[in-house]
């Protein structure tokens, strides 16, 4: 049986279990190996004292066999004896003196599958299994610019199975994470998805960030992890994306990122609409609508669902942006379609007496924006981005989502839970809601799917447990995936 993962306790309850639980083949009379090296903040480069290491099977099988787990000292430095034994083995470490740091594997991964393994079948001592910690990250809004865009520079559509690297200039070496709202334009394939790539991964991405269409520019917010540079051994930020099939070109504004040294946190509320079209009148062609929000003091940017429907235009698409920035206009959050109900999640800056501004480049089309978070200097929840994990699939419509699984290295006490949804299979069009049991369902939505296409949606969930998500469609079937691309939590209350 697998054993539960250090991430889903605390340091006490963990110590009273982990006595008795193997992990792999049969020990080895007289065969002693001892596991060293030091735990240090990845950004900061100071030891991380009084961390909390252990040793995992490679596989993600489990603990093994005591002793297998050491505190580090005041230079963060531990040492692990166990016995020899098949099989290969990763060290994991979590918590410091202020349980600041979540779980990570060596060398700076969050989970086995991106972890350096190592083997224990001979005696002695395997050293150099040094952990980095990243800390959790805080919110810093930019001005939204765009930081890809494949169609310029000559480097041409990015092919079938491939992967491409982009460098992003301007960001501070704490950057933790950028957020993104990537766009895959002129694809030629039926169907394919686009996949931020982590570095470490030794297979092929199977979680999507963008599910792609031949014919139709498809838009979704990706808040992607950037290794620091310490791991890295680079001074600039950079994402990697990968596309499965055909060719595609890729687009990406920057409506901010998390820095480890300042920025602001996220405050979650309850799902608010704070603006329905179809109550007064539609966007026109190119027309630009402030829409006046009621932020809590310091925030600087805010969370929102962003919905178009009932447009006219064949195609289109909606910019959103702080209120005032002249430039907005000139970036995209989601692209509308004739006859379709187009969601997608957005950060966006506040501008001008706390307002944000909505623009429609086409046509017209009604559009609906859910608030369902705010971004607040000072305050709330930092960021914890994770190598994207996939949630327990139970099935479509109606089903609960196990999302702290063995596999996925997320808080105990979670604010919210950052996810990417993706619809295949279905039947007929539909909204889609996700919600946690721990709060009333609520009376917004977070996507919306349609029959013949797979469609990803980013997901803000707002979270009591981190343990369970709910899904619901309005109508007809569909099948539902949960990817996990990270959490916010309270540094020094999430535990490790």
């Amino acid at each position: 049986m697998r054993a539960r993962r250090l991430w889903t306790m605390t340091l006490a309850a963990l110590l009273a279990v982990v006595g008795g639980t193997s992990a792999a083949g049969p020990a080895t009379a007289a065969c002693v190996v001892t596991v060293t090296g030091t735990l240090t903040d990845a950004i900061s480069g100071a030891p991380v004292a009084r961390g909390y290491a252990w040793i995992v099977g490679a596989d993600g099988s489990g603990y093994f066999n005591s002793p297998h787990h050491a505190w580090s000292d005041a230079s963060g430095r531990y040492s692990i004896p166990l016995d020899c034994r098949d099989g290969d083995a990763v060290v994991a470490a979590a918590g410091g003196n202020e349980l600041v740091y979540s779980t990570h594997y060596g060398r700076n991964a969050t989970d086995v599958a991106h972890a350096q393994p190592f083997s224990l079948r001979a005696p002695g001592e395997v050293a150099g299994q040094d952990v980095l910690f990243t800390p959790p990250g805080w919110f810093v809004p930019v001005q939204p610019r765009r930081v890809i865009d494949t169609r310029s520079g000559g480097a041409g559509p990015v092919g079938p199975g491939a992967s491409r690297t982009f460098p992003l200039a301007g960001l501070p070496a704490d950057t933790t994470a950028v957020v993104l709202n990537l766009t895959a334009t002129e694809g030629s394939s039926p169907t394919s998805f686009v996949s931020f790539v982590d570095e470490g991964l030794r297979s092929t991405p199977t979680q999507s960030s963008v599910n792609t269409v031949a014919g139709r520019d498809v838009a979704n917010l990706v808040t992607a992890r950037i290794v620091p540079p310490r791991v890295s051994g680079r001074t600039q930020p950079q994402v990697t994306l990968y596309n499965n099939a055909g060719t595609t070109h890729l687009v990406a504004d920057l409506a901010g990122y998390y820095a480890t040294s300042a920025g602001a946190g996220l405050v979650t509320v309850a799902p608010t609409r704070a603006l329905d079209t179809r109550q007064s009148s539609a966007l026109g062609t190119g027309e630009t609508r402030t829409l006046p929000l009621a932020p809590p003091a310091g925030a600087v940017a805010a969370a929102v669902t962003v919905t178009s429907t009932e447009a006219s235009a064949v195609t289109s698409f909606i910019s959103a942006f702080p209120a005032g920035d002249p430039n907005g206009p000139r970036t995209s959050t989601l692209n509308a379609y004739r006859g379709d109900d187009i969601a997608n999640l957005a950060v966006v800056p506040l501008g001008d007496g706390g307002a944000i501004a909505l623009h429609n480049d086409q046509g017209s089309t009604h559009v609906v924006v859910d608030v369902i978070g705010w971004l607040v200097q000072g305050g709330g929840a930092a960021y914890y981005p994770i190598n994207p994990k996939r949630a327990d699939q139970p099935m479509g419509f109606g089903a609960n989502f196990v999302i702290s699984n063995p596999d996925i290295e997320i808080s105990k006490f979670p604010v919210a839970l950052l996810l990417n949804l993706t619809t295949y299979g279905t039947t007929e069009h539909t909204y889609v809601t996700v919600w946690d049991q721990r709060y009333p369902q609520p009376g917004t939505s977070n996507a919306n799917a349609r029959p013949g296409a797979d469609i990803g949606t980013a997901v803000l969930l707002r979270s009591g447990s981190g343990s369970h998500a709910m899904v619901t469609g309005g109508r007809g079937t569909s099948g539902v995936v949960l990817d996990v691309t990270g959490y916010f939590a309270v540094p020094g209350s999430s535990g490790p």
